[in-house]
């Protein structure tokens, strides 16, 4: 009975006066999905890895969507997750030829 009582009073309460709206998290700032996409898209290439990234892309694009997001507002965070993409996929092949370089050069 009290937590019927507690949801009819939570109902009826303003928090705010203004019109409030979730302002999320870039995407480009979400570091574990960036790196995910950047692995995937190391291990698939042509029309699978184009499937992939369209898929990605678009899920991204509704979640903003549902949270009330203007189109503008999408591509320009869509955008900046592309390019953080790239520039992860650009730092694992420089970090592997690194590697590769460090063993090669290795006195035997």
């Amino acid at each position: 009975m009290e937590n019927r009582l507690m949801s009819a009073a939570l109902r009826d309460v303003c928090f705010s006066e203004k019109n409030e709206r979730v302002v999320p998290f870039p995407l480009a700032g979400q570091v574990n999905t960036v790196r995910r996409c950047a692995s995937e898209l190391e291990n698939i290439h042509g029309d699978a890895a184009l499937q992939y990234w369209k898929t990605e892309c678009r899920a991204l694009a509704e979640n903003l969507r549902a949270l009330g997001c203007t189109d503008d507002a999408i591509s320009q965070q869509v955008m900046a997750f592309q390019t953080e993409v790239q520039v992860e996929m650009m730092r694992r092949y420089s970090d592997r030829l690194a590697a590769e370089a460090e063993v090669g050069y290795r006195l035997p």
